[in-house]
């Protein structure tokens, strides 16, 4: 019993000696926060900033602002264009999507293209919506184009350029370049072409043609005639060329130097084209001819010459129609003349540098035989060629 007794006394001794060491503790520790008696012994804060400041005056929070520019010393401003209209300005950044472009993207086209005449800008901003149909700046774009084409309908009219007033007899014609005639306006050009007809016939040329002036040209080229390889040089004069009235009118003074069998031969012939207007589209026909005056035995007359229609379907397809004439002996009834006459049909495509200038014109057609009388050099042919415009 005793030793029950002991047991339940042990824990309530221990824990009342516990209470007694924790009070005591409260009593040795007691802050009182009201004391100032230990103020005595803390140092004086100071009257005055040891920098010079004013310890009294409220903070300046604008002192803590980062520079204006950000980490550029010279604190310099992004400036933008006060007519520029960002589509954007809303502050949320969409994703690029197909076709779309960017601020940056049209920014930089900006600059590029401003260096650029108005036609050469025109179709600069072609090509841009071109690759970015979807482009966030269409309106804009939109607009700029229609005051560079209203720019270049009055420079039609009017001139050349702002400020400058010329007669659009005067401009430039772009008339159309026929496959197998002469061409008949000069104009700075690198041609390459080839014929290669059935059974046995072919024909490489080649012709570099310089635009002395607007009106006289000269070149020098090598080709197949149907008699022969054949060196051949002059020059073309216009002795009228209007774009006004749409009409050409030029003399061609070529020289040759027939290979095998060597003979030379001159080429005098006249060409009149002229080019109607059919809304969007034109047609440029083209009458030309004279003879080949060949030096072998005396001199051979052979009538050439033939008639070309060019029609401009669209500002870079051509369809064409053309014959060309090869007779001799005209006045002989008994037998006949000797002719070999062709039609030569077929499409060009042109390509542009500006909306003015050109870049290269390509062009391939089929050829036959409508009129043979003893001479026949093949019963058809394919034609190609390219002018590269200088």
């Amino acid at each position: 019993m005793a030793l029950s007794l002991s047991r339940l006394l042990g824990p309530v001794c221990l824990m009342l000696s516990l209470g007694s060491g924790t009070a005591m503790a409260d009593d040795d520790f007691d802050l009182d926060l009201d004391d100032d008696s230990g103020d005595e012994d803390r140092p004086a804060p100071p009257k005055e900033d040891p920098d010079g400041g004013d310890l009294d005056a409220d903070p300046d929070d604008d002192e803590w602002l980062p520079p204006e520019g950000g980490d550029d010393p010279e604190g310099d401003e992004l400036q933008f264009d006060e007519d520029f209209d960002d589509p954007t300005e809303d502050g949320t950044v969409r994703p690029r999507g197909p076709g779309e472009d960017t601020a940056e993207i049209y920014r930089e086209a900006l600059t590029e293209y401003e260096r650029l005449s108005p036609d050469e800008e025109a179709l600069a901003w072609e090509r841009y919506l071109r690759k970015y149909p979807n482009s966030i700046f269409k309106s804009q774009i939109d607009q700029r184009v229609d005051e560079l084409n209203s720019q270049l309908y009055e420079d039609a009219l009017f001139g050349d350029g702002p400020g400058r007033v010329q007669d659009a007899s005067k401009r430039e014609l772009h008339f159309a370049q026929p496959m197998l005639l002469e061409s008949i306006d000069p104009r700075t050009k690198l041609r390459a072409g080839f014929e290669w007809g059935y059974p046995n016939w072919v024909n490489l040329m080649v012709d570099y043609e310089y635009a002395i002036m607007r009106e006289l040209s000269v070149h020098a080229g090598v080709r197949q005639r149907f008699t022969g390889y054949t060196l051949e040089a002059g020059p073309r004069y216009a002795l009228v060329k209007s774009s006004r009235l749409g009409l050409l009118v030029t003399g061609i003074g070529d020289v040759r130097a027939n290979f095998n069998p060597g003979f030379a031969a001159f080429r005098p012939q006249l060409g009149v084209g002229k080019r109607f207007r059919m809304g969007d589209m034109h047609l440029d026909t083209n009458l030309q001819g004279g003879y080949d005056l060949q030096f072998r035995d005396g001199v051979t007359p052979v009538l050439v010459g033939g008639l070309n229609a060019n029609l401009a379907a669209t500002d870079n397809l051509r369809i064409y129609i053309e014959t060309s004439n090869f007779m001799k002996g005209m006045g002989t009834e008994q037998i006949g003349s000797f002719r070999f006459n062709q039609v030569t049909f077929g499409m060009k495509f042109l390509e542009r540098k500006s909306k003015t200038k050109d870049k290269y014109e390509a062009g391939f057609g089929a050829t036959a035989p409508y009129s043979v009388n003893y001479w026949r050099y093949h019963y058809g042919a394919i034609a190609g060629d390219i002018n590269l415009y200088l």
